[in-house]
């Protein structure tokens, strides 16, 4: 049997398109988080066979077996996700690229240098990720900072 942190990274979500916000806070969390604006049907129910769907749509929940999330506000969306999942591996939380989903790698530092703020290579240079699909890069500092208070807060 898995244990939960074997579980909890192997939970894969897919998000209706009114679930923007919620995308990013679960990848915040580390976990693959399949959401686009717009969807057709047939493809909602491709990928809810794979994944874990989610909606504030009564109906597509319905339809699709998904979770119904009944606030449109952030905060008690990821209350009521807390509520019906296991979301509390930390050893996950800044693992993924927060817009295009994919999972960080570390970047070298020599090579990171010619791409980040000499502050931030100064203070950060064994500490910086990047994302080899959109090429962005991430370092600790003050969003990441207040990303974490927050999901504390909230009781992650």
């Amino acid at each position: 049997m898995a244990n939960i942190s074997e579980r909890s990274r192997s939970m894969k979500f897919v998000l209706d398109s009114m679930l923007g916000r919620l995308a990013k806070w679960l990848r915040i969390m580390g976990y693959d988080t399949y959401y686009q604006p717009t969807y057709r049907l047939d493809e909602l129910y491709r990928l809810s066979q794979e994944r874990i769907f989610i909606t504030r749509n009564r109906a597509l929940a319905q339809k699709l077996k998904g979770i119904l999330l009944t606030s449109d506000h952030i905060e008690e969306q990821l209350k009521e996700l807390k509520k019906k999942l296991d979301l509390k591996n930390s050893t996950l939380w800044l693992s993924r690229c927060i817009i295009c989903n994919t999972e960080l790698r570390e970047a070298d530092p020599e090579w990171a240098q010619q791409f980040v703020p000499e502050y931030v290579y100064m203070e950060n240079k064994n500490n910086i990720k990047f994302c080899p699909s959109c090429k962005r890069f991430y370092w600790p500092g003050t969003h990441r900072q207040n990303m974490l208070k927050k999901l504390k807060e909230l009781g992650f």
